[in-house]
């Protein structure tokens, strides 16, 4: 680590750059990453008649490294975040201090120094932050009551395939049929139970790579890694037929509830689909399997 940093020191004191931690990020990665695009717009830099200039880099910082740390971005409102987030700030400022001091006195071994004393700190404040936007994440693409994963998940898992060349994927909605009945007989706490052992079952029924979610309500989700309609419907319908053999029991009343059955529509999701598009397309064929009496999938045609 020491030889590293004295290269990405001697890079500054060639082109007499200033010891802003940006700039130590980006001489840091063109450095270490020479296929990155970061090196590849330092070289262009270098090559430049401008030549690499503090600016210069800091441009580079913020267009190709700075959008590339989504965690800022994506948790900027979370309160938790922010204390540690305006401390990491805090010493990295005090390191872009120190470099500063130490290369006023013209000795490489204290810009290396300065360096390395913040560097414990700074990484050590940077994994607490990790840990804590890792928790934050989970607790907002969660579902509170059965512990599968959101509707925002499953907005931001839609956002995320979209962002791939030509995506071709089904799609899946089951809905508890005649849940309503449920909490009208039993109550909500009842209901609450029975919503959480459907999650359970369906989680154990599907495959590793399928993503299950609470849409809402009674309404599941399942978001398919596959183009292949049997392949899909084959889940879709081992699921069904899974959770209905579930004896569903009142242990405290000592009531048998029965068991629950599951509509479903399955339909595939196109390239130029956005999330609504997409969800009114499967929503539609779902309300198609309760008109048609329930207990049953209808696939796309």
């Amino acid at each position: 680590m020491t030889f590293l940093c004295e290269q990405v020191v001697s890079e500054i004191d060639r082109h007499d750059l200033n010891c802003d931690p940006r700039i130590f990020h980006v001489l840091h990665l063109f450095l270490t990453e020479p296929d990155s695009t970061v090196a590849r717009e330092v070289q262009r830099l270098i090559a430049s008649e401008e030549g690499l200039t503090a600016k210069a880099l800091l441009f580079v910082y913020e267009n190709f490294v700075q959008p590339n740390v989504s965690s800022e971005k994506q948790f900027e409102s979370m309160k938790r975040s922010h204390g540690h987030l305006d401390a990491i700030r805090s010493s990295a400022e005090n390191s872009a201090e120190l470099c500063k001091d130490a290369k006023r006195k013209s000795t490489k071994d204290d810009v290396i120094k300065a360096l390395s004393d913040n560097m414990a700190e700074i990484l050590s404040r940077t994994d607490k932050l990790e840990q804590e936007l890792a928790a934050s994440q989970s607790e907002i693409f969660t579902d509170s009551l059965t512990g599968i994963y959101n509707r925002r998940y499953l907005e931001a898992e839609f956002a995320a395939r979209h962002s791939r060349p030509s995506p071709k994927y089904f799609l899946a909605l089951l809905d508890i049929d005649h849940f309503k009945n449920v909490n009208d007989t039993y109550g909500h706490i009842i209901g609450d139970q029975v919503l959480k052992l459907v999650a359970t079952a369906i989680k154990s029924l599907i495959r590793s790579q399928d993503v299950l979610c609470r849409y809402g309500g009674e309404e599941f989700a399942i978001l398919f890694d596959s183009a292949d309609e049997t392949e899909c419907a084959d889940v879709v319908e081992r699921v069904r037929l899974g959770v209905t053999k579930h004896k569903l029991v009142n242990r405290k009343q000592g009531q048998t509830i029965g068991s629950v059955t599951l509509s479903a529509g399955l339909a595939l999701v196109e390239p130029d689909d956005d999330f609504d598009t997409a969800l009114e397309r499967v929503d539609r064929l779902l309300y198609k399997a309760k008109q048609a009496g329930r207990d049953r999938l209808v696939i796309q045609t």
